[in-house]
């Protein structure tokens, strides 16, 4: 989210009272385009949902719900946008479970897998020979929403490779990142990330995960979203950062419906 402040510059002295910094950001975010989530906590938690010109990183354990929402946000985008780019590294793409979701909320499902512009990508050296063509069908096909799932996931297996070295792993991942970030800018999508996660040896931590590579990923990442089990099939979205607001925490359910709330 960028925002002009060379208007509000006091010529005198150049400085910007704070609280008109805060009523813009406000005004933004009222003007975003949304794509909602299917759970009204979780989009309560990020202020009506997921934001235009905002990128998101969704990061948790095997089977917290991270792909099934990106499958569930590609029905929402459908409805809201009629297409979306889904990055797929991890070959978790099914169609079959768009079709579902997609029959649930009665949708054609063969008009709703048409939407969806699905990447496989095997490698980050081929994630970079992709960037243009990607970047070529956002901006002649008005794409509004991409899903990566996972941005990080060859980036780790870069790691683990003899055969590569960590700065080329690093620069590569690097390029990946400023790539998306530029992007979304300006073109004012809506990203929406997974990631591969390590364990968090800080002591006492209420994460007991983080992103691989959150040393690189932090710096392009401002809206970070912690998926964990409270027991089978139901679990607690935690947005444990974001530039404009508060954490907080949200109970969810996986269904065959899709993610939705989860009363006590």
């Amino acid at each position: 989210m960028n925002i002009d402040i060379s208007k509000f510059l006091n010529k005198s002295n150049q400085y910007i009272d704070g609280n008109v910094i805060i009523n813009e950001q406000g005004k933004d975010l009222k003007q975003s385009n949304l794509s909602c989530s299917g759970s009204k906590d979780l989009n309560k938690i990020l202020n009506g949902g997921f934001h235009s010109g905002k990128k998101y990183l969704i990061f948790g354990a095997n089977s917290t719900g991270k792909t099934q929402l990106c499958h569930q946000l590609c029905i929402e985008a459908y409805k809201k946008f009629s297409n979306s780019i889904y990055i797929d590294t991890e070959n978790t793409f099914r169609p079959e479970r768009i079709n579902e979701l997609a029959e649930t909320q009665g949708l054609n499902s063969a008009k709703v897998l048409k939407s969806i512009l699905v990447s496989k990508i095997m490698s980050n050296s081929m994630f970079l020979l992709n960037l243009k063509s990607i970047k070529n069908l956002i901006k002649n096909k008005n794409f509004k929403v991409i899903l990566i799932d996972s941005i990080n996931n060859h980036y780790r297996l870069d790691q683990a490779d003899s055969n590569i070295s960590y700065l080329k792993a690093k620069t590569t991942f690097m390029k990946i990142l400023e790539y998306f970030n530029h992007i979304t800018d300006k073109y004012k999508l809506i990203t929406i990330t997974t990631a591969q996660i390590t364990p968090n040896f800080v002591n006492n931590s209420i994460i007991n995960h983080i992103p691989v590579g959150i040393q690189f990923l932090s710096h392009f990442f401002s809206e970070f979203i912690y998926l964990s089990f409270k027991e089978e099939s139901i679990g607690y979205a935690h947005l444990v950062n974001s530039l404009f607001l508060p954490e907080n925490k949200a109970l969810y359910k996986i269904t065959s419906e899709g993610i939705q709330d989860y009363k006590l």
